[in-house]
């Protein structure tokens, strides 16, 4: 299994975007974005204040315009020569000194700036006296994925299911949230361990679970020292490796699941195998959301407080990006797409239903990456897990959750 981009197909998205550039008549194209930077060249960095620049000029090699600090890291960069990494002193800085003077000097004298639909105001507005034209340049490259990148992709869904299998194995009626946090160290050990050039800045984990009710407010913080008892809770996993990402999630019970529970996991479940079935090359995304929308509402689940949100959405370095599938979306599955699944049923006072798979679009059809299993009993906490509950007290013990 591939662990890094080859270097080649870093020289060829700089070559291709290069090209996008020179045919959408540019005198030269911003990128900002860290995402975006880190695609095109394979160097991560942390921004914060400062910002960082790659600059693709027809006619000339691409420059990167970094805080000085960072000069001598981003040599890191792929398909960028040393003498084309060009630096700004900090931020602030006296006039003549700061990333803008030095963004000026980089930039042509004429014609019409790109700029990714993500660029700052502020950076727009330092730019004086240009036209300024915002493109998805970079955004449409990142859509259909190469063989390595599913590859990479691939191998952060099989960390990302380790996440939700320990989460579930450590959850008992009663336990508190702080345990299912505590699991994360063993996934982020496993990675290191793994992954040969291991990249701190290119490597996340995060795993948390949504005790009900709170489950049914699926983007809210999970608090410490919520209880698992009755209802629907959530175990989401989202990891990084390399650069790439993945997600998976599930909806479980710590205890035997009420009629409502059961009926609402099941149109869950039933809304999920709907929309697995319509994911193939050439289907538009809102088709997909529009027909779920359709069946929610006949199952009784009508109206956005208990739908919340769309289908799924694209996976890729980011955990989410295009494509979008949604009510709305102007987007068109194709081969080498990844995407999420993961329609859900939210139940104010009960709980959220809604399991996430990372599904990989094939010529045919779709392969999910992700296999944790989804059917309810599988699903549902059996026998009296003294293991986790002796290290769930310890836990309890050191945070004074009591």
């Amino acid at each position: 299994m591939v662990t890094a981009i080859p270097q080649s197909e870093y020289r060829q998205r700089l070559e291709d975007l290069q090209k996008e550039v020179c045919r959408r008549d540019l005198a030269a194209f911003l990128v900002s974005s860290m995402e975006s930077i880190y695609y095109l060249t394979g160097a991560a960095f942390a921004p914060l204040e400062r910002p960082f620049f790659l600059l693709v000029v027809p006619g000339r090699p691409p420059a990167l315009l970094v805080p000085r600090l960072d000069r001598d890291h981003m040599s890191k960069a792929i398909g960028i020569e040393v003498g084309d990494i060009h630096a700004y002193r900090e931020y602030p800085a006296p006039t003549g000194a700061r990333w803008s003077d030095r963004l000026g000097e980089l930039l042509p004298s004429s014609g019409e700036i790109g700029v990714e639909p993500s660029t700052a105001a502020y950076i727009g507005d330092a730019i004086e006296g240009r036209s300024l034209r915002c493109e998805s340049l970079v955004e449409r490259q990142r859509l259909v994925k190469s063989a390595a990148e599913i590859d990479m992709i691939r191998r952060a869904a099989l960390y990302a299911d380790k996440g939700v299998n320990r989460l579930i194995a450590a959850s008992y009626n009663g336990a508190v949230v702080a345990e299912g946090f505590a699991e994360t160290r063993h996934v982020t050990k496993a990675i290191i361990r793994s992954v040969p050039d291991w990249d701190a800045l290119a490597n996340d984990v995060l795993m948390a679970i949504w005790a009900a009710p709170r489950s049914a407010m699926p983007h809210s913080v999970p608090m410490l020292a919520d209880r698992l008892n009755n209802g629907p809770h959530e175990a989401l996993v989202l990891t990084r490796v390399n650069g790439y990402s993945a997600e998976s999630e599930r909806t479980f019970f710590t205890r035997s699941p009420c009629k409502e529970s059961r009926r609402a996991f099941a149109a869950m479940c039933e809304a999920r195998r709907q929309a697995f079935s319509m994911l193939r090359p050439g289907v538009r995304c809102s088709e997909i959301d529009n027909a779920i929308t359709e069946f929610l509402n006949r199952e009784g689940y009508q109206g956005e407080k208990k739908r919340l949100h769309r289908v799924g959405h694209g996976i890729g370095l980011g955990t989410h990006e295009g494509p979008w599938i949604a009510d709305g979306s102007d987007d068109c599955l194709a081969e080498n797409m990844v995407v999420s699944v993961e329609p859900g049923v939210y139940l104010y006072g009960l709980g959220g239903f809604r399991h996430s798979d990372t599904v990989l679009i094939t010529n045919e059809g779709y392969e999910r990456l992700t296999k944790v299993p989804d059917d309810l009993d599988s699903l549902t906490t059996h026998g009296l897990k003294l293991a986790a509950r002796t290290k769930g007290w310890m836990i309890r013990k050191q945070l004074g959750l009591f």
